[in-house]
């Protein structure tokens, strides 16, 4: 009994180190910048209706979102480039335009990093520069430069998502002198 529970002890220990490595590598494939979608006028997170993101001068499809609702997008960089652009069209019907499209550029350094044996290497990122075309986005914040494979919001957007030129009203007293 005692060496049949020691062989299964064994295989057990060998099926378990070699999940973890196995998981390990899927989990730390990726490092992509995250960004996240904000309310230019109230400051808090939103989820975006009806849009589709895509890179720009990628061959084939590049398709992030089609046509989908996010309140996020993984922003894919490519390791041999210096720089990516992304394009954001909005597909509701009196948006759908191309020439509201905005895109954001994304400029970074590209650092390769060995993982581990099993996993190889892969790249890392440190964002040097950052701009966007303003239509519906009102305007982009870098949250954190560094790009890893650790999942981190890396930028804020925010868009427009109310009249900037709808004032409230003032409360009542609001005019009084304290």
């Amino acid at each position: 009994m005692g060496k049949i529970l020691t062989f299964l002890t064994i295989v057990g220990l060998l099926l378990a180190g070699a999940a973890c490595s196995t998981n390990t590598c899927r989990e730390n494939i990726s490092a992509m910048p995250v960004a996240m979608f904000y309310s230019s006028s109230m400051q808090n997170s939103i989820t975006v209706d009806s849009i589709t993101v895509y890179g720009a001068g990628v061959p084939g499809d590049s398709a992030i979102v089609r046509n989908g609702q996010a309140s996020q997008v993984y922003l894919p960089l490519r390791g041999g480039e210096r720089e990516c652009r992304f394009v954001f069209h909005y597909e509701q019907q009196a948006l759908s335009d191309p020439r509201l499209n905005d895109t954001l550029t994304v400029s970074y350094e590209p650092k390769p990093v060995f993982t581990s044996v099993e996993c190889g290497a892969m790249y890392f990122y440190d964002i040097t520069g950052y701009g966007c075309t303003n239509h519906l986005i009102d305007s982009v914040g870098l949250i954190n430069a560094s790009v890893t494979n650790v999942e981190a919001e890396t930028f804020r957007i925010y868009f427009r998502t109310s009249d900037e030129d709808d004032d409230t009203e003032p409360e009542e007293g609001q005019d009084e002198e304290a």
